[in-house]
């Protein structure tokens, strides 16, 4: 039954001696940087519709779009690269660190990498852009 359990599951992990790397040390970047993902991209799209939202009151409600189908592909291209260096090269603490100090953790387990809080900073951020 252990092996069926295994071959159904996404994962699994072969000595729990792994378990305490996996969520100290890649639970926590992966939760960091996912946060910072999702932030990322509400900030983007609403720049983009904040635009949109402004060219319609200088166009007269004309119906006249903004930008060509090339330019919305590229700006889509050209913005991805920002958050994908973010996600690769961004470490605020190493690894030993964060197996030392398992208090890091609780950034994600009270939310305080993604709340309300944060969300109102980005719209607020991204109204100024």
């Amino acid at each position: 039954e252990g092996r069926q359990a295994v071959n159904a599951a996404d994962f699994s992990i072969a000595q729990f001696r792994f378990l305490q790397r996996l969520l100290l040390v890649h639970g926590r970047l992966n939760y960091r940087r996912m946060c910072k993902f999702i932030l990322y991209c509400f900030w983007k799209n609403i720049v983009l519709t904040l635009m949109l939202f402004y060219y319609t009151f200088i166009s007269g409600f004309s119906g006249t779009s903004m930008f060509d189908g090339m330019l919305w592909t590229s700006f889509n291209v050209i913005l991805f690269w920002p958050i994908v260096a973010t996600g690769v090269f961004e470490r605020d603490v190493d690894d030993e660190q964060a197996l030392q100090n398992p208090e890091f953790y609780e950034n994600g387990r009270l939310g305080l990498d993604l709340n309300m809080v944060k969300m109102t900073e980005t719209l607020l951020s991204a109204l100024v852009h």
